[in-house]
């Protein structure tokens, strides 16, 4: 046998399908080939919980039939009844072989069929508002913020609107994605602030810098009034860190008519009380769940789901341990848009690193995004941008 010394043989590193296609690409094979590996090469893991035995039971063996295989309780195997949790290992061609045998199956199957379809269902990497596109297909999307709020958690609330208008003009400059214009504070044990109030804040400030700037500009706010005024005044985005849970329908309908982009948010209690030794069973399902619940609630009332985007609450009535969870996590929720990463100037991260400096922040910010959020919320723009210019070329390559 003849020695090829030019032989190698090693392992490849893929993170999304455009990885997958680059490395067949590199074969020389045709498109045909293209195409059909996109659906093998990626390698997927999902969690299928509080599912009927009997519904796992089948789920299994389908899964083994069509060269997949799935994690089950012991209770399947023994036939006893009751629910568990089922995890799913399969390639995208492997579930969409496995939808068309659910779907011909009894119990609860069929709808597990839709979802496990949903999920691997190709989506546009974007985030709309108004009659604007946000791409986020290649790049994480940075949303600077600005806090005019004199009791701002972060200790920068401008009360100079002029000052808050710079600020904007600056970020703009520095590359900033979109604007984020809060009036009320957030922090744990902060209370509410009436519209009134609210509004006198945000609109001469959101005035001037409608005026002079062209990103989008969101306002964080979960009030009917408030939002009916800056949204009239130019607003593109409602940023809801109660995700219509206190304006409900006619917040909802208000945003579906105007065609703003909106931002749902997980909190566990409101600002008051959110920290008070919140709890959570698995941290990630719930959130997951909460999320879901609420962006389908939205889109009962006709806002289009590429208008809405999903924060799960770091910092927002979780532990340090949930932060942390979340964000090894944050692209589990991409299944259900565009994922806000919103770490800047969080306490949490002090409790890890002892100080609350401007590298820790940075480095929070980039592993979020490198994770897999699209869009994030930050205060520190200038350090992160230069953080999201290493991701940027990450993606090239």
């Amino acid at each position: 046998m003849r020695n090829n010394k030019k032989l190698i043989v090693r392992k490849a590193v893929v993170n999304n399908l455009n990885d997958v296609l680059k490395l067949v690409r590199n074969t020389d094979s045709t498109l045909s080939v293209h195409e059909s590996f996109l659906n093998k090469g990626i390698f997927n893991i999902i969690i299928i919980e509080k599912i009927d035995n009997r519904e796992a039971n089948i789920l299994k063996q389908e899964a083994i039939a069509v060269g997949a295989d799935a994690a089950v309780s012991k209770d399947v195997s023994r036939f006893v009844k009751g629910f568990s949790d089922v995890v799913l290992f399969a390639t995208i061609y492997q579930i969409q072989k496995l939808v068309k045998k659910l779907k011909l199956q009894c119990f609860n199957l069929k709808n597990v069929a839709l979802e496990l379809n949903d999920i691997i269902k190709p989506k546009q990497k974007i985030f709309k508002y108004k009659k604007n596109i946000l791409d986020l297909s290649l790049n994480p999307v940075v949303m600077g913020i600005i806090n005019i709020d004199p009791c701002s958690f972060s200790g920068d609330g401008f009360t100079d609107s002029d000052a808050a208008f710079q600020q904007a003009i600056k970020f703009e400059e520095l590359g900033v994605g979109i604007i984020d214009i809060g009036a009320e504070s957030s922090r744990p044990g902060s209370k509410f602030l009436d519209a009134t109030t609210e509004i006198n804040r945000l609109l001469p400030v959101l005035k001037k810098i409608r005026r002079r700037i062209k990103i989008p500009i969101s306002v964080d706010t979960y009030k009917y009034e408030t939002a009916k005024v800056v949204l009239s005044e130019g607003a593109d985005i409602i940023n809801d860190i109660f995700a219509l849970k206190n304006g409900k329908s006619k917040l909802a309908k208000l945003i579906s008519a105007t065609k703003a982009g909106l931002i749902i948010m997980h909190m566990k209690g409101i600002p008051e009380n959110m920290q008070t030794n919140p709890k959570y069973v698995n941290c990630t399902s719930e959130v997951y769940k909460f999320l879901s619940v609420q962006k389908k609630y939205a889109m009962k009332f006709g806002i289009g789901e590429e208008y809405i985007a999903v924060d799960p609450g770091i910092g927002f009535g979780k532990s340090t341990k949930h932060n942390v969870e979340l964000i090894k996590n944050i692209s589990v929720f991409s299944t259900l848009g565009p994922v806000i990463g919103a770490l800047s100037r969080k306490r949490f991260i002090k409790s890890i690193t002892n100080n609350d400096d401007t590298t820790s922040l940075v480095i929070s910010n980039f592993l979020i995004a490198l994770y897999g959020a699209d869009i994030i919320r930050i205060h520190d723009v200038a350090e992160t941008m230069n953080a999201i210019k290493i991701i940027k070329a990450l993606r090239e390559i």
